[in-house]
């Protein structure tokens, strides 16, 4: 019943129509369930990034989070100008924490695999993993990371 609930929820959220623009904004909503630990995760892109969300044993609540990558380049934003928010999932990336694998330019969901394990799950995009999710630990390692910061650890592979 879960499965179902979270595929007509993904179907709902997962394009957006701007009301303004003749263009249709497909941003990117994914769900997993693993069917042996019952976890689910959830991706999903807002303005400036992708970032992951394990829930809860129980699916209550967000469990941790991690960053995958960025939607808009983080080193030609001016991210001094709306620092002023608490949420990091409100702001771009800022380019200090930038690296290479930062930016992805025209990510569509059908780039994004989830690969669960024992205790952790790895979200690869195209066919290179991007991020591990340590459910043990609860810490995400960001292959789009130059720096540990609150935004998770660098994934050093």
């Amino acid at each position: 019943m879960k499965t179902l609930f979270l595929s007509v929820f993904d179907g709902l959220f997962s394009t957006c129509a701007k009301k303004n623009s003749a263009t249709i904004k497909n941003n990117i909503f994914l769900t997993a369930t693993n069917t042996i630990t019952g976890r689910t995760l959830i991706i999903e892109e807002d303005n400036y990034s992708i970032w992951v969300s394990m829930l809860s044993p129980d699916n209550e609540r967000i469990d941790f989070e991690g960053y995958l990558c960025a939607v808009a380049n983080p080193k030609s934003l001016n991210t001094e100008l709306l620092n002023n928010t608490k949420n990091k999932k409100e702001v771009p990336l800022p380019a200090s924490l930038a690296n290479q694998y930062s930016y992805i330019k025209n990510l569509k969901k059908e780039n994004i695999e989830i690969s669960w394990q024992c205790e952790q799950v790895n979200i690869l995009i195209n066919n290179s993993v991007y991020l591990i999710m340590d459910m043990y630990t609860k810490e995400s390692f960001s292959k789009g990371l130059a720096k540990d910061s609150i935004y998770g650890k660098v994934l050093e592979r």
